[in-house]
């Protein structure tokens, strides 16, 4: 692989999910990358070796970090494996590693199959090596050290390294899933979006196992999201800068808040309660996470403004029992929480309407393969009386 000096940019792309892509932009814009271009779940932008670290390192609503090598139209199958082998994988591939590659197809008429292109790649890449060494690198379905990315939209082919190795929502501190987990670049993107007001106590009363106020605690107290993590694919490269990478973690360590500030984490069940301190302690955040075993449909004190953010159950992966659910949870709202602002991920769009409040604003994003949407309820005295529309 050609060496990369720090004034030398080169072209990336993060990949993130649906609905992120403008909150990832603003993210990318605070590390300094340039030439940003949005896409679909992917951003494209330019940047030195430096901003590829710290992109795997700081970005809270990016899945993947990809580095393009070579990008070319293709009119028939042989022309993937004629192309694939043109580059000089030995400067990217030695002998001892091992390698995967994940393919993705788009619109094509020369495959219909993923699995068939990364077959082709991987065969080019084989066959170079024993052409000249007489012997290849192994594939490794598992923990490969060089991960390889193919993207194929028409008949236009894009072979990217992927730095990140594994997908970067894997924080490390979630140990203990719960029934129903919140994908932690979808947490930390709703947080974002929710545009917090970090002068008010942060709550999620439905907080499972605590992935969304782990996020919001990370947030608040500017903490990389994964500062902690031992291993990214690009530390498998051959131009890998231990020292850099070293001091960008020592700066951004520098930059983190000491400041406390309460986020409220509650749930009626203990399991919950035990998962989320389980994962809060993995973290080795801030102790300032205050939780607590509570109903909330029992409900009984006004509640002081608060940024409220949940992902209560909507009838898929966490079954909900009961029919009056989402009314009851609107009632609840409306009685005790006014003056506060209350963001609500659901992709139950029949029931969201019994909440009896009207959403000042609707954003549609996926929970997995799940269409979810976010909705934002302005609670402040009065809101019975006004239009219950969703």
């Amino acid at each position: 692989m050609k060496s990369n000096t720090l004034n030398n940019d080169f072209l990336m792309i993060a990949k993130t999910m649906h609905g992120l892509e403008d909150v990832l932009i603003e993210e990318l814009k605070v590390i300094g990358a340039k030439n940003i271009k949005k896409g679909k779940r992917a951003i494209e932008f330019y940047g030195n070796q430096t901003i590829l670290y710290k992109s795997n390192v700081c970005l809270r609503t990016a899945l993947r970090i990809l580095k393009p090598i070579s990008t070319f139209n293709i009119k028939n199958q042989l022309d993937l494996y004629n192309e694939v082998k043109k580059i000089k994988w030995e400067k990217i591939i030695s002998i001892n590693d091992t390698f995967l590659i994940n393919s993705t197809v788009n619109n094509s008429n020369l495959f219909n199959h993923s699995q068939y292109v990364s077959q082709k790649i991987k065969d080019a890449i084989v066959d170079q090596f024993r052409e000249k060494y007489g012997r290849r690198p192994s594939i490794n379905k598992f923990t490969p050290t060089i991960q390889i990315n193919a993207y194929l939209s028409g008949n236009k082919c894009q072979i990217s390294l992927d730095s990140s190795g594994n997908s970067l929502h894997k924080r490390g501190y979630r140990v203990q899933k719960g029934n129903a987990p919140i994908n932690e670049v979808l947490a930390a993107g709703i947080i974002l979006l929710s545009d917090w007001d970090q002068k008010l106590i942060f709550r999620d009363p439905m907080c499972g196992s605590g992935t969304i106020i782990i996020e919001a605690n990370m947030i608040y107290n500017n903490i990389a999201p994964n500062i902690k993590r031992e291993k990214f694919g690009f530390m498998n490269w051959n131009d890998f800068d231990n020292d850099l990478l070293n001091n960008i973690k020592f700066n951004l360590k520098q930059e983190e808040k000491n400041i406390t500030q309460i986020i409220e984490g509650f749930d009626n069940h203990f399991g919950a309660i035990s998962s989320s301190r389980t994962n809060i302690r993995k973290a080795q955040i801030n102790n300032d996470i205050k939780l607590k075993r509570f109903n909330f449909f029992k409900q009984k004190n006004l509640v002081e403004k608060r940024h409220v953010v949940f992902n209560p159950p909507y009838g898929e992966r966490l079954k909900i029992f009961d029919e009056k659910f989402y009314e009851d949870m609107g009632n609840i709202l409306k009685k005790f929480y006014s003056d506060s602002n209350i963001w609500i991920i659901t992709s139950d769009l029949e029931n969201i309407k019994k909440i009896g409040l009207k959403s000042s604003k609707k954003i549609q994003l996926f929970n997995g393969s799940l269409e979810c949407y976010l909705f934002k309820y302005e609670i402040y005295e009065g809101s019975k009386k006004k239009d219950k529309k969703i």
